[in-house]
């Protein structure tokens, strides 16, 4: 039992918050729908950020940019891909469409005034540090990255640490320089945006404009910024996100998760949550299950509670729980079993792999995370 009480809470919020941050990792920032890279979707079946389910209609929706061999599909059996998961991307492969570059003339003068206006860079907040490294990775041009620093700021202050960051990305002297120029107490406060009493955002936001983020821009937005513990920005892109599509529940989910690891507001967090659980989606928590009844021997994982029920999935794939609602018959905080660590049980109906009850102990090892999840399992 004392090992549990040494997780790290930040860093499962790096992990979990970003509901499968990674599965959108190396995606460039343009208008169309992106397919999942294979290491994305690796990514999000070893950290647990989405049910199967949900995982299954990201693929569904999204895609993914490769031809399913027998070795992908060895690779993603080795770190606890469902079936379900693989079979959805044997599917659904989509080839990346490459946008046809612009005719090159030999009339335009060389950039060599970095001050240049910034042609055709569109109106927006600061950028993070995580949006700078996303577009020098997908291949745009440090001046051009440059120019839209120019335009629009940063949101962040510059390290040695950040600048080595940025040149390893792709970026230039110059570039740095202008992020340096740009990283002003000022702007680094503005970064947090808006409180996050409410985690839909500031009142009379409206949608985007033409040539600005779509909502699959904004969430990949959200989950870098999540990865590099950007905690603030991942807040202000999910709820930009929420507010372009409210109908969406992912932008929910990972506003609800950073709410309660990262800002510590079960309120906020529970109203998150059920607005995702509302739209579709699922409330993530990072959980310890127990194996012999005190929480000697226990693995980790999510658990995900949805409008039909529950379920389980250890972080190494092996261990799972699938209960829908007609199969709870109970499901309360414990009084003994873990009770020091919070701990909450699900009783199925109908045994569940031979087991008849499973205690959980929530990533907080607060009894306030446990009441919660309590309370979303009872609400639907």
């Amino acid at each position: 039992m004392k090992k549990i009480l040494r997780g790290s809470r930040v860093s499962f919020v790096a992990v979990a918050a970003a509901c499968a941050a990674l599965l959108f990792a190396g995606a460039a920032s343009t208008q169309t729908k992106k397919p999942i890279t294979k290491q994305g979707l690796l990514n999000a079946v070893k950290i647990n950020g989405l049910s199967t389910s949900e995982l299954v209609q990201q693929i569904n929706r999204r895609g993914v940019d490769f031809e399913m061999t027998a070795s992908d599909e060895s690779d993603l059996q080795s770190v606890g891909a469902r079936p379900e998961i693989i079979a959805a991307a044997r599917s659904n492969y989509r080839p990346v469409v490459v946008a046809a570059a612009p005719p090159r003339t030999n009339t335009a003068p060389p950039r060599v005034n970095t001050a240049a206006p910034a042609a055709g860079v569109p109106d927006g907040p600061p950028l993070s540090k995580a949006e700078i490294v996303t577009m020098l990775q997908g291949g745009i041009a440090a001046a051009r990255v440059e120019q839209f620093v120019e335009k629009r700021g940063v949101s962040f202050q510059v390290t040695p640490e950040v600048a080595r960051e940025i040149t390893a990305a792709g970026g230039n002297r110059s570039l740095v320089g202008a992020i340096t120029e740009k990283s002003t107490t000022e702007t680094a406060s503005s970064a947090a945006g808006p409180r996050d009493d409410s985690p839909f955002g500031p009142s009379g936001s409206t949608a985007a404009a033409a040539g600005a983020p779509d909502y699959d821009d904004l969430i990949d937005r959200a989950t870098s910024a999540v990865s590099v513990q950007d905690f603030p920005g991942a807040i202000r892109f999910a709820q930009q996100a929420a507010q372009l599509d409210p109908k969406q529940p992912t932008a929910f989910s990972i506003l609800g998760t950073v709410a309660l690891y990262y800002s510590q507001n079960v309120s906020t967090a529970e109203q998150a949550m059920r607005a995702a659980i509302e739209r579709g989606g699922a409330a993530a928590f990072h959980v310890y299950h127990d194996h012999d009844g005190n929480f000697n021997t226990y693995c980790e994982g999510s658990f995900f509670v949805t409008k039909t029920g529950v379920s389980f999935k250890a972080n190494d794939g092996r261990d799972t729980f699938d209960a829908e609602d007609s199969n709870i018959k109970e499901a309360k905080t414990n009084a003994w079993v873990g009770a020091a660590l919070g701990a909450f049980h699900v009783k199925p109906v109908q045994k569940i792999n031979g087991r008849d009850n499973f205690n959980f102990a929530p990533n907080t090892r607060s009894k306030a995370e446990s009441q919660l999840i309590i309370r979303l399992i009872s609400g639907y």
